[in-house]
């Protein structure tokens, strides 16, 4: 009951004694819970707090307040988990084409656990999805994020593929080799770019195939139908394929984490999924596994 909000705002304020203390219990950022007191001002006519450096004193309008509130948060907390048990949770999830299900596994487990009722109904729609499962370079604007790992791109090969003989792989090998392309992944055009797709510098380079995701693209590889450019991780998801890096081009990387939108549910959501208690710092990468 978003109503509910601010006077949970100001609970959490009037018994921590500080907005920033109130922000870190509420999962939210300072600013938010500071103009959500300023509106309860706004509506009760007058101060709730004395702000000093040693922090928030209560007013007798914010004594009163608390006093009246307290009975209501708890009533309404009340019905809200007697609802909870009985209504599904839907959780929207949006996997991008250029990233692979299976690492996100045990989050999505973890999440089943805390809530048990919850439902993952997946999208392609990533502004509408309450998580993301993508390369930091693709998040929605206005999503939080966490990374999980940081990988290297290479060049998929057929297992069979006569290039596997030599021990490093050029540019120059590729010259008549026909190369699956990744129109929805950003991350490939550097290769592209080096590749050149319209005067191409690799004599005889050709287009054999579009894909529409990774699985796909896999596949096609897998089905000797061509070479295609792929993070280097891929190369434990499918048979039959194997990931070389080409040692004449600058490597390139991509961050891969989970998104998720700044709302209340979505950020409880991202906590489930990564076993935190707070989703509102961002993790450093060098701390961080694959899940």
């Amino acid at each position: 009951m978003d109503d509910l909000t601010p006077l949970r705002y100001f609970r959490a304020a009037y018994e921590l004694g500080t907005f920033s203390a109130a922000a870190r219990a509420c999962d939210v950022r300072q600013p938010s819970v500071s103009a959500a007191i300023a509106r309860l001002e706004d509506r009760y006519g007058g101060p709730l707090f004395h702000r000093s450096r040693d922090g928030l004193t209560p007013t007798a309008l914010g004594h009163e307040l608390y006093s009246q509130a307290g009975g209501v948060l708890a009533q309404v907390s009340q019905l809200e988990a007697r609802l909870k048990g009985h209504v599904a949770r839907v959780v929207r999830v949006y996997c991008a084409p250029d990233v692979m299900m299976a690492p996100f596994d045990a989050g999505l487990a973890r999440i089943r656990r805390a809530v048990p009722r919850a439902q993952f109904q997946f999208t392609d729609d990533a502004l509408q999805a309450d998580l993301q499962f993508v390369a930091e370079s693709c998040l929605p604007r206005g999503c939080g994020f966490h990374p999980l790992w940081q990988e290297r791109y290479g060049l998929a090969l057929h297992s069979a593929h006569p290039l596997l003989a030599k021990a490093k792989l050029t540019l120059a090998d590729l010259a008549g080799e026909a190369l699956i392309a990744r129109p929805y992944c950003p991350s490939a055009d550097r290769f592209l770019t080096e590749l050149g797709q319209e005067e191409a510098p690799v004599a005889g380079l050709r287009m054999a195939a579009s894909a529409i995701h990774d699985a796909q693209l896999m596949d096609l590889v897998a089905a000797g139908l061509g070479v295609a450019l792929m993070p280097i991780s891929h190369g434990e998801a499918q048979r039959g394929i194997v990931l070389r890096e080409i040692s004449d081009v600058d490597p390139v990387t991509r961050v891969v984490g989970v998104g998720y939108r700044k709302t209340g549910f979505a950020g409880d959501m991202a906590r489930h999924f990564l076993n935190r208690e707070s989703v509102m710092d961002a993790m450093p990468l060098a701390s961080v596994a694959v899940i």
